[in-house]
């Protein structure tokens, strides 16, 4: 392999697959459609029918660790589950396609999913328009695309009853796109449970290990401090611990613990969706979440239940916090948007730095984040 090889950067895709069945009936309907509107676009070359959870881009001498972090996302996945398709939509009326009801659990389960792909893959570029992002994702199967008005409002016609609703979510697959080619297909096990116990158990998911966390300690490892990692014994399992500093550090990632969110509640949410600030008896108004970061946005779509999920995230973050300070220990909150993006080798130096300084100056801040 050539150098300029190595340094070439590909699109890679991140799809959830249908059950045979129901695949067949959507590329069966993405045909008959084809016809109808003349318009061959989807169907030349079809990838089988899927929901794309994100697009990522990486060098051919990165791809293995891509490869690694979406094997691990696919082991975080869960199991097999069923989903319901709404009627047929459209963007732009240049693509028709098929969109998860939002009001439905399985909707909420694909947002989970698609906010756990993008932490795990938190190391490579993200590709793809916006609405692949978790801020704004929108889960959809697509049926046509590059529609022109006629073949739009053909489309649309001709859509509405033909399509089938009920499906199931089987597999995982990684690929690249344009050609697609799948790279590598993981099944997705089947168990007993319900949607509902489902995502409430991927909820309670927190990521220990992944390459942010690895990279921070290990610089800070290089630089002399020896730690314990994510220690059950104490509140919150925080994922570095110095006990001869009696610190910790939690690396907490931007989109779940909703960094930034009092700034989003005073200007960019709705009324509706405002929420009162949550108060600490031993931290200043305002300490936590305080940073401006450009990685949260409060989601869109399902907002009621994202309002909840972050209220409860920040409720708990700000108790776990409260009670290692009562027990003596200083606490330190590292956000993903701090080490992560361009330079980010640097940041993780910069950060230990900071981490470094922090722990030697004693007590004189319980509480810092960086």
């Amino acid at each position: 392999m050539t150098d300029s090889q190595k340094c070439e950067s590909r699109t890679y895709s991140v799809s959830l697959l249908l059950d045979q069945p129901s695949a067949e009936k959507i590329l069966s309907a993405q045909k008959e459609l084809s016809q109808v509107i003349k318009n061959d676009q989807l169907t030349k070359n079809p990838p089988p029918p899927h929901i794309t959870l994100g697009f990522f881009h990486a060098t051919d001498e990165d791809f293995p660790k891509l490869k690694a972090a979406f094997e691990d996302f696919a082991r975080s996945a869960g199991h097999s589950f069923e989903i319901n398709f709404g009627q047929p939509d459209s963007f732009l009326d240049k693509v028709i396609f098929l969109p998860i009801k939002e009001d439905s659990k399985s909707f909420a389960h694909l947002k989970a999913l698609n906010a756990i792909l993008h932490e795990k893959l938190a190391d490579f570029e993200t590709g793809g328009n916006r609405n692949y992002t978790p801020e704004r994702f929108f889960p959809h199967t697509a049926l046509a695309v590059k529609l022109t008005k006629d073949q739009f409002e053909k489309g649309m016609n001709w859509a509405q009853g033909n399509i089938p609703l009920a499906t199931k979510i089987i597999a995982v697959s990684l690929a690249t796109t344009h050609p697609y080619k799948e790279l590598s297909r993981i099944t997705l096990s089947t168990d007993t449970l319900s949607l509902e116990q489902r995502h409430k158990n991927m909820s309670a998911i927190r990521s220990t290990g992944g390459k942010l966390e690895v990279a921070l300690r290990s610089q800070l490892f290089k630089f002399g401090f020896r730690f314990r990692k994510n220690d059950k014994r104490l509140t919150g399992s925080p994922d570095i611990v110095f006990p001869h500093y009696k610190a910790v550090i939690f690396i907490n990632g931007c989109f779940w613990h909703a960094h930034g969110w009092l700034l989003a509640t005073s200007t960019k949410v709705k009324k509706s969706q405002k929420t009162d600030m949550i108060k600490s008896s031993l931290l200043e108004e305002n300490v936590l979440y305080s940073l401006k970061c450009e990685k949260f946005r409060m989601p869109r779509t399902n907002p009621d239940f994202w309002l909840q999920k972050f209220t409860r995230n920040r409720e708990r973050d700000i108790r776990d916090i409260e009670k290692l300070l009562e027990e003596g220990w200083r606490v330190g909150v590292v956000w993903e948007c701090s080490i992560t993006g361009r330079g980010r080798k640097q940041k993780i130096i910069s950060t230990a730095e900071k981490i470094s300084l922090w722990l030697e100056e004693g007590q004189s801040e319980i509480f810092r984040e960086f």
